[in-house]
């Protein structure tokens, strides 16, 4: 099935599309957000997972606003990965940063999943996650591989790039408290 996508969306077209899933993807969960922790706050399982993830939310921001302003910075990297990756990469240049960030892109999808099962119960971001995010990044790895660009080598590289992104994305977070209270 990747191979019949393939076919229709060169690499270009995908490094592009990149920030476009992730806006998508956002606008779940900017969308989402309150309602969801409003309606379920009383009905979700009283895990210690549970309480970290609302501790944690608060600390970064549960507010739309919030979320949106960390939704825009984190967007301007991302756009920025793209342009620089869609332009020097097929000039000599590597594919690492876009790599690191797909990277945080399959970590983000997987904590969605983790948390609709942990909380039983629908959680902002979890669609987009299941139908645009881990699709869009299965394809890409794949078309990266095809063109030769992705390697063992490069992807055990991108893992500590990736790492190092979290800290900087959560800047946004903060950004969003910020500015919104």
């Amino acid at each position: 099935m990747l191979g019949a996508l393939h076919q229709f969306l060169d690499l270009k077209t995908l490094i592009w599309l990149f920030p476009i899933i992730f806006i998508f993807h956002d606008l779940e969960e900017i969308i989402t957000i309150e309602s969801s922790m409003n309606a379920n706050k009383n009905n979700y399982p009283k895990t210690k997972f549970v309480k970290l993830t609302f501790r944690m939310r608060e600390k970064l921001g549960s507010t739309a606003a919030q979320l949106a302003v960390s939704a825009a910075w984190i967007l301007l990297f991302i756009s920025f990965t793209a342009l620089i990756t869609a332009h020097y990469s097929f000039n000599g240049g590597n594919f690492l940063l876009f790599t690191a960030i797909l990277n945080l892109f399959v970590l983000q999808a997987f904590m969605h999943i983790i948390q609709t099962i942990m909380f039983r119960s629908y959680t902002p971001g979890i669609l987009t996650s299941l139908f645009l995010l881990i699709p869009y990044c299965l394809l890409t790895y794949y078309s990266l591989a095809d063109y030769g660009q992705l390697d063992w080598q490069l992807i055990f590289t991108s893992l500590p790039v990736s790492l190092i992104f979290i800290p900087i994305f959560l800047v946004g977070n903060l950004l969003g408290r910020y500015f919104i209270r």
